[in-house]
Parts: structure tokens; sequence; C-alpha cells
């Protein structure tokens, strides 16, 4: 197996082990290209849920301690909340998938 293959397929799979820290070190220490190329994908994609986890958690505080769901009397924002939940879980878990897929793809 190609050297550069290895790195990029690690930059993706690190999704499970080292999200977002490890492509970025083997993006500023690999020298090839096509190494940069899939580390900074991998990158993107793994910082994509932590961003999007961080704006959900920021919204589920704020609507947390507003009268809405600390009294019980608006259950608009609860709904929203739970599905927001779910869209967030759902994005993860297809963010994984697409990492593992990539990784598979690099590596052939």
């Amino acid at each position: 197996m190609d050297q550069s293959k290895g790195l990029s397929a690690l930059g993706y799979l690190s999704f499970y082990f080292a999200p977002f820290v490890l492509p970025l070190i083997i993006f500023f220490v690999a020298k090839e290209d096509a190494v940069k190329h899939h580390n900074k994908r991998a990158f993107i994609s793994q910082l994509i849920p932590i961003v999007l986890g961080i704006i959900y958690f920021i919204f589920f505080i704020i609507f947390a301690f507003t009268d809405g769901i600390a009294y019980e009397t608006n259950y608009f924002f609860e709904g929203w909340i739970f599905i927001g939940f779910i869209i967030l879980a759902v994005l993860s878990f297809g963010i994984a998938i697409w990492n593992l897929v990539q990784a598979i793809k690099v590596l052939r």
C-alpha cells in the first residue's frame, strides 16, 4: 500500500478515534497535494457535526431557560429541540458512513 493512500485513509478513519485533530495534523505534516486534499475534506466533514452540535447545545440552553420549556407552557420549542436532535444524530451518522466510504475509496 502506498504511504499517501494510507495517510489519506487515516484522515477519514480518524472520525472514529480522533476527529478533526488527526486530519489537521496530517494536513500540515504531509508534503503531497493528494494527501492534503483528502485530509482537508476529512477535516471539514468531521468539523460539521461538532459545529452543529455546539449550535444545537446553545439553542437547547436558551430554550431550557426560557418560559417555554422551563414551565412547560410552550410545546413548540420542545418539539423543535427533539427534531433538532434527531437531525443532528442522523447527520452525524451519515457523515460517519461517508468518511468510511471515502477511506475505502482511497485505499482502492
